[in-house]
């Protein structure tokens, strides 16, 4: 199981509902139904979406982009984009579109602002060492449009006046609270809990 799924079963409480964008394959919608959590997915990807209809899973086809302001307000308890973030077109846009539709959002994202990112970058001279997600990846067809550091994500956070209830440092487990955030320039993987009150 991903790190990041388990930070999101441990936060998510029993009856809840979620929205999760960019589901993929499915895999955390499958978790958080044995945990007994209503949850919905959308993927933009057809292949994949027709894989979670095998499974039974409840997902929509489509880009969230264009479909976000469809669903009506305060419907979800939790809206969730776990390494999506980067690959929206607007992703301000959709988080502000998210804070109507859910009362909590919770964001994970591969922080590309890392000392050992940034030190690649600056001896290759290449974009693909802050873009690529896999080895196939090169800086023209990565799904990453938008990378972000940490310290922009909370940036736009506070711009978009969403509150952070805590922020996790995914690969080592660890908690943050009080406003407090992960390092900007150790940590790989980052989490936000965030709310719109």
């Amino acid at each position: 199981m991903r790190s990041d799924y388990k930070i999101i079963l441990d936060l998510i409480s029993e009856n809840s509902k979620v929205l999760d964008i960019g589901c993929s394959d499915g895999e955390l919608i499958s978790l958080l139904a044995d945990k007994n959590i209503s949850a919905q997915g959308v993927e933009i990807n057809q292949e994949r979406v027709i894989s979670c209809l095998g499974k039974g899973l409840d997902v929509i086809h489509g880009d969230i982009n264009l479909m976000v302001e469809d669903f009506p307000h305060n419907q979800f308890d939790y809206c969730i984009l776990t390494q999506t973030i980067q690959a929206v077109q607007k992703p301000d846009v959709l988080l502000n579109t998210l804070k109507k539709v859910g009362k909590n959002i919770i964001v994970s994202f591969n922080n590309s602002a890392r000392l050992s990112k940034v030190v690649k970058f600056l001896l290759s001279g290449s974009f693909d060492s802050l873009l690529k997600k896999s080895d196939s990846d090169q800086w023209y067809n990565t799904d990453y449009i938008h990378p972000c550091s940490i310290k922009d994500f909370k940036k736009l956070t506070l711009d978009l006046d969403l509150r952070i209830i805590d922020t996790y440092d995914v690969i080592n487990q660890k908690k943050f609270t009080n406003d407090k955030i992960p390092s900007n320039l150790f940590c790989k993987e980052v989490l936000f809990h965030l709310t719109n009150d």
